[in-house]
């Protein structure tokens, strides 16, 4: 059961990578057509600015999971390695159960909010806001599982993934 969990929540790192960097080729080919049109005609795409936010704001949710699954969040590491096996041990606990917590919270107001914006469309995107919203709730529940699962790796003595990010610069 595990292992199948760990590859679902693989399969949706790789697919809400992919989601993320479209959204960023999508708003970056957009604004060089932005810039390149007003250069030339002296005169702008109206849906560039709408369509970049949303993409945005897209790029943001599903890059969200995708960045914490590889570990490439801010911590505080190197206290927490001075203070030994023990602290890092109890840290990776309370860290996981916080990240649930403030999960179950985040995806507690989550029905309401998706609720309030049914009709709510978004000015020359044209697509309803909750369109929008959908991937934070979709990246928390996703982050929640990834959470759980540290927990019990860490009950079985497994280490934590490291981070994919680079060690220099």
């Amino acid at each position: 059961m595990v292992t199948r969990i760990e590859r679902l929540l693989a399969l949706c790192e790789r697919v809400f990578w992919a989601i993320a960097n479209i959204c960023l080729l999508l708003m970056l080919a957009g604004n060089m057509l932005q810039i390149a049109r007003r250069a030339i005609f002296d005169k702008g795409i109206p849906l560039v600015f709408p369509w970049t936010v949303f993409l945005f704001v897209w790029m943001c949710f599903f890059g969200w999971f995708v960045v914490y699954r590889h570990a490439s969040d801010i911590t505080v590491d190197f206290l927490i390695d001075r203070l030994g096996e023990g602290a890092r041990r109890v840290t990776r606990y309370f860290v996981n159960l916080l990240v649930i917590a403030l999960m179950i919270v985040l995806l507690w107001h989550g029905p309401q909010v998706l609720s309030q914006q049914v009709g709510d469309v978004i000015e020359l995107v044209e697509l309803e806001r909750w369109v929008q919203t959908l991937p934070l709730f979709v990246s928390s529940a996703l982050i929640m599982v990834h959470a759980a699962m540290d927990i019990w790796l860490a009950s079985q003595g497994i280490p934590p993934r490291r981070s994919h990010a680079p060690t220099h610069f």
